[in-house]
């Protein structure tokens, strides 16, 4: 590396005189950098008009087919919305229909034969036990379905459950009324079991709470919160003593690991990890194409099918080491009142004109027209009409017309914007000296005519015009051409070649072909060819392939907008790279040459600073 000494002995500016020197050295690569941010702009300029070009491509994908629901000529009303709906489909002809619904469409159901937890909520061993009020051990709040209420024991000594049991019955009788809870003492030794008697369902939910400052929950045996009902939350190994069926979960009582399958799909259960929750979790995720829950009200698992129809079924069954189902009571060959209630899906039935059908699913289209049906609607049937909609023709056509000018104002204005040859890409120099607003008023002006009069712009230009002039082939004469039903071009006016070429609609003669022959207006757009002439189809037809092959070219020439400019691989972007490379390498030849600069004026200097030593010498020698 080259010591850089400055002026020491010489006293000149030797940065200032080398900067300028390496100003017209640095003139190629000035030059070269100028041509790399013109094709760049070029090639984002490209790149944005193709932007617009597949966009107004892309709006006639499916509108160039005459099967397109966008030209459905025909809008679709019931006479009764709250037992059929319907809308158009595809291509739904004009007509009136009858339809009769004498069953909907519905999905297979399987439920629980019975309620899955407990009637009734069993306590601890009672020991002999003192009540009284004065112990503040006397009172118990005891919910039913939601209704809670304190029950207050009568003072005494217990020296049994059955005497607790006896004196808690009467408590219990004269808060909520007779018939309500049954308290039996004479299932489990020692132990309180609460029972639901008139309340309707056979599994209502019991749950004993602390009374606020009494421990009489204690006496009874029972801890806070203690109901009869599956936590849906809870382990399941927790939850055994809960389940109607008193069985555990799995067969092995030392494996806690279970399966069940539904629909042929398995399902993996551990009893002590797994909660109801979790495993409704497995089944609802899985491929069975069920959705599984609990419902609290009746107290009973429930699955549905996602589909309708006679195909959705529902079939489950336990695994080896799995009580999973049977203790659900969603086994259908059990007895009762452990069989599960299953019913399968089955189809709608209509009859639509007099022509009886199935359907799996409740939303069908039949003869273009879309049919969801909502209830089943009696002898009479709804009437369903499909009239011609001409407002949705005559809407498609002016939003195409809308934006073929808006392509064709962008491309005009590209092909004809000016070239300000003064008005090169700016140096790092250049800018170092500018304003802002001075470096973006100019970059403007550079930026201007890089596509001014390109032939891949023109070429596409010039085919939609002669598209939009011409007849299309196989046609009948009176709907063959825009201008035929109302379609033309604007008048050209002198020195306004923005808009040159644009199209214009009568609205009236437009409207007037459509009410006239709605479906060959639709041709003339849609047409497709049995040769594949391109004469032979339809205008969108014939527009979509050019702007199709204009958008190809343009890729090849600018690439897309995820490649970066320099990618090789593109025409412009080779340019690009390769001027990268001569940068690259003229760059290198100026550091050489910089290095070249500063080490010949540093012996410059040092030459000088030997000559002012010796002249020093010499007239100290003369002193």
């Amino acid at each position: 590396m080259v010591t850089r000494i400055s002026s020491l002995n010489s006293g000149m500016d030797i940065d200032g005189l080398i900067a300028k020197m390496m100003t017209a050295e640095r003139a190629p690569v000035d030059k070269l950098n100028q041509q790399k941010q013109s094709l760049t702009w070029k090639t984002q300029a490209y790149r944005d008009i193709n932007t617009k070009i597949a966009a107004f491509r892309d709006s006639l994908s499916t509108l160039r087919f005459g099967s397109s629901t966008a030209w459905n000529p025909n809008t679709v009303s019931s006479a009764n919305t709250s037992l059929v709906e319907a809308s158009a489909g595809g291509n739904a002809s004009a007509a009136t229909h009858n339809i009769v619904v004498t069953r909907l469409a519905s999905g297979g159901t399987l439920s629980s034969g019975a309620p899955v937890s407990n009637s009734s909520l069993t306590s601890d061993t009672i020991a002999p036990v003192s009540i009284a009020n004065s112990s503040n051990n006397n009172k118990v709040n005891i919910t039913i379905n939601g209704v809670t209420r304190t029950v207050t024991i009568a003072d005494g000594t217990y020296n049994n459950s059955s005497d607790l049991g006896a004196a808690l019955q009467t408590a219990i009788n004269s808060t909520f009324g007779a018939n309500q809870i049954k308290v039996d003492t004479t299932t489990a030794s020692g132990k309180i079991m609460l029972t639901t008697g008139s309340i309707p369902g056979s599994t209502a939910q019991i749950t004993v709470n602390t009374s606020a400052g009494n421990t009489g929950i204690s006496a009874l045996g029972y801890t806070d919160g203690s109901n009869n009902r599956i936590d849906p939350k809870a382990v399941l190994n927790t939850q055994v003593g809960k389940i109607q069926a008193g069985s555990i979960f799995t067969v092995d009582p030392s494996n806690t690991q279970g399966s069940f399958t539904v629909n042929g799909q398995t399902i993996t259960f551990d009893t002590s990890t797994d909660s109801l929750n979790s495993i409704i979790t497995k089944v609802n995720s899985s491929n069975a194409g069920v959705t599984m829950s609990h419902d609290s009200v009746s107290d009973r698992i429930v699955l549905n099918t996602k589909d309708t129809g006679s195909s959705a079924t529902i079939s489950i069954a336990d695994g080896a080491n799995s009580n999973f189902v049977k203790n659900l009571r969603l086994d259908v060959t059990a007895a009762a009142p452990d069989k599960a209630q299953y019913s399968p899906g089955q189809n709608a039935q209509v009859s639509i004109d007099g022509v009886a059908a199935e359907f799996t699913s409740n939303s069908f289209t039949n003869n273009g027209i879309n049919y969801t049906l909502k209830n089943v609607t009696g002898a009479a049937g709804v009437t369903v009409s499909s009239s011609p909609d001409k407002d949705a023709l005559y809407n498609n056509i002016t939003d195409f017309v809308n934006k073929y000018n808006d392509l064709l104002s962008a491309i005009n204005t590209l092909i004809n914007e000016p070239k300000y040859r003064d008005f090169k890409p700016l140096t790092s120099d250049q800018k170092s000296q500018m304003k802002d607003s001075d470096i973006k008023n100019w970059e403007e002006k550079a930026k201007s005519g890089l596509l001014g009069g390109d032939a891949m712009l023109t070429k596409f230009r010039d085919s939609l015009r002669q598209i939009v002039y011409s007849t299309v082939e196989t046609l009948p004469s009176a709907n063959n051409a825009l201008y035929k039903i109302g379609i033309t071009t604007q008048t050209y006016v002198q020195g306004d070649a923005i808009n040159a070429g644009k199209l214009k609609v009568d609205s009236s003669a437009l409207k007037a072909a459509i009410a006239q022959n709605p479906q060959g207006v639709i041709d003339l757009f849609t047409h497709t060819s049995a040769t594949g002439k391109a004469g032979e189809k339809g205008i969108m037809q014939q527009i979509y392939n050019t702007a199709n092959t204009t958008v190809s070219s343009v890729i090849k020439s600018a690439g897309g907008a995820s490649n970066s400019f320099d990618n090789a691989s593109f025409l412009l972007g080779k340019q690009i790279s390769d001027l990268t490379t001569k940068i690259a390498s003229w760059q290198d030849k100026l550091n050489a040459k910089e290095k070249y600069y500063y080490k010949n004026f540093a012996k410059m200097d040092s030459a000088i600073g030997k000559s002012n030593s010796q002249i020093s010498w010499l007239q100290s020698q003369m002193r």
